[in-house]
């Protein structure tokens, strides 16, 4: 019996405020492209994305947790389709969607809000906001004026009552009060004016009053004008209300009139912008038979963001006396709020590299308890801050500890491969990035983690395919007309020895470089090969400097500040000669201790000069032998036999090739060719991984189905399709390897809608037979193409390796 578990989940998540959602006990809910990843926070043993959930259609825009008494927590989560689904755990603790809906047409989910007796409100890019009853029924629909979408919805109840109050962010200065009418429908009761752009987001809490003698509710709103606005909505005692009243009417309009007048007259000369109003604002509402009366004022304005705010939210109820605010904005930093004796708000912790590398902060999460912080970053990944604690396990005064979060590409993943020595994977893709995962053993924690621990390469173009040359250099191809070649930093080195991934040691790599340095407005990694000193002039183009990356050895595993800055591997050498983008990049599998020696590459092309496959040599990047001709259309794979006489090549114009080594005359030659192989474009094709002999192939198309090819003559100048395996959907990928302790091989396939299967292949005298063993369960699978397979053998233990268009790297533990 087959069994298939998920070793690794790698997944970037989506680049949208309150896009994500942390239970009371530390389970995070994120979302990542069209998936509803979940990371369990609190746990020390696992690391990293425990499950991701499939099913929206669109990519997430929004998560939110609807928490209930009963404890038993639910995410409910909206898309680009303008779907809701519900995420609940089945008495197996497993999470399913329990409910899902359209709940605005043709157009995107732009904002969710949860009552707390079970309410859905959702707010949609067609100006609609629509309430849900706690049955999924829908009540009432509210229509904003033309042209104003929805940001954000917050609900709570009124102080002292159960009547519930919705606010409501926009595409406008304002925020919207809704309470409840008579009728049991929400209305709109008043308008909060102050924020100077857009609403972005909203978070109630209850806090003490000003006499501390009842509860007040506090309205935090973050604006795209860079600031935060606390409202206090507190009960009006009767006597105030008739004063209050008084006042109102008292008032002549004149009056009023005049005010504003001078009011517009500051603000033409630019006196006014920012005018903190402290006015009163009156509510009226019937909760049940009791009239009351609320009013809400602008208690304070946080200043300390010098960018647009993405999320706010207040710290959990029962991990501090008083409520502490959490925010994250476009500046790249995260802010913890708190309320000093004079009641001024004042920025506390301040984390995040102010207008660093990224591009801005999202999520201003609380993890459990309140002892740690989490932000999403605009490259995909989540990073972490832990409240210190002393030897004696209390908390240390002040102290944030920095903890590595996880990580992902937050773009399609185009390719991966294994190293050589099969340590770690390589995976590139279309956020222009690569990125190194291995599995380390840190002597600090007792169990072996899966985690990201280099990104040798961040570019300026989308990247298209990779290959090792030896375990410390690579080539990667991207949507350039170059393949660019990268070598390891000294930090590197050791970093394999000290997060237990390899057990080579720095003596003998030989002298290898500091680390790499970007040079303003370029895209090569140049070689550095000290550290500069603080004296030392950066390189400055304009507002551009240069980037300076100095790799150091790791002793736990990296936060994300430290992959986007200190682990760019130096290149070594750019290879031109392609007319066009490159798509794919090979190198071939036997070599000494150099590594390969010979790459081959190919690039996008409509014509049979363009798509020719260029193969150089590594010893001096210069071209082997004839470039090969033969294919008409971009040349999708390219792979080495494995001794190397051999190479296979298959093309969008339906045929595979392969080409014959001739070492006397230091060339490949066109050998064998297969016109129309298949009926549609052929994505994919390999050897058989081990196999010496290289008797064996296999191609994936389009056309649906997989075809295993056997050589019928010994010189392997004829070849047979004897088997063809049919599937319900596109084959995008395929990888073979040999099954231990059987004479058969074991084929994996990625299809276009993100399944994988196994299948054992047996040679019965020159016939292939083909067993399905298993096909991977939906909850473990992706949902897009397939780019990328790849399996290990390491000490016995099979593993495979997939990336997809759905942004995820996956390792898999295979078990016959």
């Amino acid at each position: 019996m087959t069994r298939v578990e998920p070793a690794y989940t790698s997944i970037g998540s989506n680049r949208s405020s309150s896009c994500s959602a942390s239970t009371s006990n530390g389970l995070l809910a994120f979302g990542a492209g069209k998936l509803l990843a979940l990371w369990d926070t609190g746990s020390t043993s696992n690391h990293g994305v425990q499950k991701t959930l499939p099913g929206h259609k669109g990519q997430i825009t929004t998560v939110k947790l609807i928490s209930s008494p009963s404890g038993k927590d639910k995410f409910i989560s909206g898309d680009t389709n303008g779907e809701i689904r519900i995420w609940s755990t089945t008495d197996k603790k497993e999470w399913k969607c329990e409910m899902n809906w359209i709940a605005h047409e043709n157009s995107s989910i732009s904002a969710i809000g949860v009552s707390p007796d079970g309410w859905i409100i959702t707010g949609g890019s067609d100006s609609k906001i629509k309430i849900f009853d706690g049955e999924y029924n829908e009540k009432q629909v509210i229509k904003l004026e033309k042209g104003r979408l929805p940001l954000d919805l917050e609900l709570s109840y009124l102080p002292g009552s159960k009547a519930p109050i919705l606010a409501v962010g926009a595409t406008d200065r304002l925020i919207r009060i809704y309470t409840l009418s008579p009728n049991n429908d929400l209305i709109l009761s008043l308008t909060l004016e102050g924020h100077e752009d857009w609403v972005r987001c909203l978070s109630f809490t209850p806090y003490p009053s000003l006499d501390q003698t009842k509860e007040d509710l506090f309205l935090a709103s973050g604006s795209q004008d860079n600031f935060i606005r606390l409202w206090r909505v507190s009960t009006i005692l009767e006597q105030q209300a008739i004063q209050e009243e008084k006042k109102e009417n008292g008032k002549g309009g004149e009056e009023e009139g005049l005010d504003l007048l001078d009011e517009f007259e500051r603000r033409l000369n630019g006196e006014g912008s920012g005018q903190i109003s402290t006015k009163a604002h009156i509510l009226a509402v019937q909760d049940g038979s009791r009239s009351l009366r609320y009013n809400i004022t602008l208690e304070a304005l946080l200043v300390g963001h010098e960018s647009g705010l993405t999320n706010v939210h207040w710290s959990p109820p029962s991990s501090h006396p008083s409520p502490l605010l959490l925010s994250t904005a476009s500046d790249n930093s995260l802010i913890i709020w708190v309320p000093s004796t004079d009641g001024i708000w004042v920025p506390e912790h301040r984390f995040g590299a102010i207008g660093g590398r990224g591009l801005s902060f999202y999520g201003a999460i609380w993890g459990k308890d309140g002892k740690s912080v989490l932000a999403s970053g605009w490259n995909g990944g989540w990073e972490r801050w832990v409240k210190a604690t002393s030897s004696e396990g209390a908390e240390e005064e002040g102290g944030w500890e920095v903890k590595s979060g996880i990580n992902g590409h937050h773009g399609d993943v185009q390719s991966l491969s294994w190293d050589p020595r099969e340590e770690y994977l390589i995976s590139v893709g279309s956020d222009q990035t690569s990125r190194i995962h291995a599995s380390t053993s840190i002597a600090s924690s007792s169990q072996s983690q899966w985690a990201e621990i280099a990104r040798p390469q961040i570019h300026g173009y989308d990247m298209t395919d990779i290959a090792f040359i030896s375990p410390l250099r690579f080539i990667s191809s991207a949507d350039e007309k170059v393949a660019r070649v990268f070598d390891a930093p000294e930090g590197f080195v050791e970093s394999l020895r000290t997060l237990g991934v390899s057990e080579g040691s720095k003596d003998q790599e030989g002298l290898r470089p500091k680390g790499a340095t970007v040079p303003p407005l370029g895209l090569s990694n140049r070689a550095l090969q000290k550290a500069p000193a603080q004296t030392d002039k950066i390189e400055k183009e304009g507002m551009n400097e240069a980037i300076i990356s100095i790799s150091h050895t790791l002793t736990s595993l990296p936060t994300e500040e430290e992959l986007a800055t200190s682990t760019l591997w130096p290149e070594i050498e750019k290879i031109y000669g392609h007319g066009y983008e490159l798509v794919c990049v090979a190198a071939s599998s036997s070599g000494g201790l150099g590594g390969s020696e010979l790459i081959a590459t190919s690039s996008k092309s409509t014509n049979l000069e363009h798509s020719g496959i260029r193969i150089y040599q590594t010893s001096n990047w210069e071209l082997y032998g004839q470039v090969l001709k033969g294919h008409s259309l971009t040349v999708t794979r390219i792979q080495f036999s494995n001794d190397d006489s051999l190479i296979l090549s298959c093309s969008r114009d339906r045929s595979w090739r392969l080409f014959r080594h001739d070492e006397e005359k230091k060339t490949y030659e066109p050998f064998v060719e297969q016109e129309k192989a298949h009926a549609r474009m052929i994505l994919d094709c390999c050897f058989v991984k081990g196999q010496n002999d290289n008797t064996v192939f296999a191609t994936a198309s389009r056309d649906k189905t997989v075809k295993i090819w056997v050589s019928t003559k010994e010189d392997k100048s004829e070849w047979e399709c004897t088997e063809t395996i049919k599937f319900t959907e596109a084959t995008t990928s395929v990888d073979m390897i040999i099954q231990p302790n059987t004479n058969g091989y074991l084929l994996a396939v990625g299809t276009e809608t993100g399944s994988v299967s196994i299948y054992a292949l047996e040679q019965v005298e020159n016939e292939i037979r083909s067993k399905e063993l298993i096909v991977f369960d939906e909850s473990i699978s992706h949902v897009g193409p397939v780019n990328k397979l790849a399996w290990r053998n390491k000490d016995g233990k099979l593993q495979l390796a997939s990336c997809s268009d759905d942004r995820s790297v996956r390792v898999f533990d295979v078990a016959l």
